[in-house]
C-alpha cells in the first residue's frame, strides 16, 4: 500500500482473546485502530451500535476483520461500514471460516466460501482483488481481499515481499550481552557433513531445500534441484542443474505452480523460518510432492539452552521453537518414522515414511499452532538435552539410507520402511563407541 505519511489500519473484532493480527500490523509502522463490541486487550474503539463504526469517512489506508463476520448476524451492514472508512484505493481484508465446530461470542451464524466474497463485493460497488479458501483445517479460512475502486490511485505494490519484511526482525536481529553460558551448540556431526553422506548414499534423483542462504547444501546435490529462498546470498555459482525460487516458501506453495518445478522428491531439507508455524507448514507442503521412498530433514530441531528455543530471537545461536514439530508429527502422525539426530549445532529430523495422501496435520494445523504457540512455552529439558536423540555416526543411520536407495530402486518402498520400522523400534538412545 501506498500512503501519505503512516498507513492508517483499523481492524474491525481486534480483542484479543486466543491471538492477534495486530503483532504482524504493528510490523509494518502504521497507525492502528482496533474495534470490538466489548472493552479488552488490543480495543481502543468501543462500538455502542454493532453496525456503526464511529469513524470518518474515506481515512483509512487498510481495513481488515479476521474471524468476526461469522458471529455478525447481519454482517453485510459491518462490511459497508468497512467500505465506508476506507480511503478511495484502499485495501479491505476479510477472513472468516469455511468450516469448523460450532463457537458462539456470543453467536455463531455462518461459514462461507469464496463466492460470498464476490457477493460482498458486488453489493458494496467495490472490487475483488482476490478469494480463496485455506488448506488449512479445521476452518478452512475464506479470504477476500478487496479494493474500494478509485479511478486513478493504483496502489497495489507486490514488491518488496511482505512476508520478507515481517521475517526480517524475527530472523536477523542478534541480542546484545547474552550470557556466554548460552552461546554454544552440541552434537556429534556437524550438520552439512551429514547432508553430504546423505547424499552419497540416498543418490536422490531430485533434491529440494527451502533456505538457500549462501548455497553451500544446494551444491552438495549431485542431480537437479530446487532451493526455494527469498534472498540468498550465493558466494558461488550454482551448478546448471541447480535451480533458486526467489520467493518465500508459502508464496512459492501459494502463488506458483509448484508442481511444474517440483518433481518427485527423493531428499528435502528444511532450514528456513525458525518458527513452528512455517517449519511446519514447509514440511506440509514438501510432503504433497514425495512418496514413500522419499526422505525429509528438518534443521534446528535441538536448541542447546532453553534460551536459543524462543520463539523470538535472544541469541546468537538460535533455533526457535521449531523443537515444536517433534511432538505435533509423534501425535499427528504416527504413521511416519521419526529419528532426531544429534547433528552439530542444533539438531537435525530425519523422517521417513512420507504420505502425500495424508491429510491429518492439514486437517489439525490451526488447533495444532494454537495449542504449541500458546501453551508449549517453555523449551523442556529432554529438548535441550537431547534424550531422544541417535547418533548420527552410527552405523545404524547409514544403512537405513541403503535401505531406503534399494527400496526405491527396486519398488518395494513400504516393504523396506516396515524392516525400518522393526529396526528402529527399541532403540533410543543410541550411541557409539570409539573402539
Amino acid at each position: 500500500l501506498a500512503s501519505e505519511g503512516k498507513l492508517r489500519v483499523v481492524e474491525i473484532g481486534s480483542a484479543d482473546f486466543n491471538g492477534s493480527y495486530r503483532e504482524i500490523v504493528d510490523m509494518l509502522d502504521c497507525e492502528y485502530t482496533g474495534v470490538d463490541l466489548e472493552p479488552g486487550l488490543g480495543v481502543s474503539v468501543v462500538l455502542e451500535d454493532p453496525y456503526v463504526i464511529p469513524l470518518p469517512d474515506a481515512s483509512y489506508d487498510l481495513v481488515y476483520s479476521g474471524q468476526t463476520f461469522e458471529h455478525a448476524e447481519f454482517f453485510w451492514k459491518t462490511f459497508d461500514e468497512m467500505c465506508r472508512i476506507t480511503k478511495d484505493g484502499g485495501l479491505l481484508i476479510v477472513i472468516v471460516p469455511s468450516g469448523g465446530d460450532v463457537h458462539r461470542y456470543p453467536v455463531d451464524c455462518y461459514r462461507f466460501m469464496p463466492d460470498a466474497m464476490a457477493a460482498l463485493a458486488n453489493q458494496a460497488g467495490i472490487q475483488l482483488l482476490d478469494s480463496w479458501t485455506s488448506d488449512f483445517g479445521p476452518w478452512h479460512d475464506a479470504v477476500g481481499v478487496f479494493r474500494k475502486l478509485s479511478p486513478d490511485n493504483p496502489i497495489i505494490n507486490f514488491e518488496p515481499d511482505l512476508s520478507l519484511k515481517l521475517a526480517q526482525p524475527v530472523q536477523n536481529t542478534f541480542p546484545d550481552n547474552v550470557p556466554e553460558e548460552v552461546e554454544h551448540g552440541a552434537g556429534t556431526e556437524d550438520c552439512y557433513d551429514f547432508l553430504i553422506r546423505a547424499h552419497q548414499l540416498l543418490k536422490p534423483r531430485f533434491y529440494t531445500e527451502i533456505g538457500v542462504e549462501y548455497g553451500n547444501s544446494l551444491r552438495l546435490a549431485d542431480c537437479p534441484a530446487l532451493g526455494i529462498d527469498p534472498a540468498p546470498q550465493l558466494t558461488a555459482p550454482l551448478n546448471p542443474r541447480h535451480k533458486i525460487s526467489l520467493t518465500t516458501s508459502d508464496d512459492f506453495f501459494m502463488l506458483t505452480d509448484a508442481a511444474s518445478q517440483l518433481e518427485p522428491i527423493d531428499l528435502s531439507y528444511i532450514d528456513g523460518m525458525h518458527q513452528i508455524e512455517f517449519a511446519l507448514k514447509d514440511f506440509m507442503h514438501m510432503e504433497r510432492f514425495c512418496h514413500a521412498g522419499s526422505v525429509v530433514i528438518v534443521d534446528d530441531i535441538y536448541p542447546a539452552h532453553a534460551l536459543q528455543g524462543e520463539r523470538i530471537r535472544q541469541s546468537r545461536y538460535w533455533t526457535g521453537d521449531v523443537w515444536k514439530i517433534i511432538n505435533i508429527l509423534e501425535n499427528v502422525r504416527p504413521d511416519l518414522i521419526l529419528l532426531p539426530l544429534d547433528t552439530s549445532p542444533t539438531g537435525s529430523l530425519l523422517v521417513l515414511g512420507l504420505d502425500p495422501k495424508n491429510n491429518a496435520l492439514w486437517e489439525k494445523y490451526d488447533i495444532m499452532l494454537d495449542w504449541c504457540i500458546n501453551f508449549m512455552t517453555e523449551t523442556p529439558d529432554e529438548i535441550v538435552q537431547r534424550t531422544k536423540r541417535f547418533d548420527p555416526l552410527d552405523p545404524l543411520i547409514s544403512h537405513i539410507f541403503t535401505m531406503i536407495r534399494h527400496g526405491r530402486e527396486t519398488g518395494t518402498e513400504l516393504a523396506t520402511l516396515a524392516k525400518i520400522r522393526t529396526i528402529v523400534s527399541g532403540s533410543l538412545p543410541r550411541k557409539v563407541v570409539a573402539s
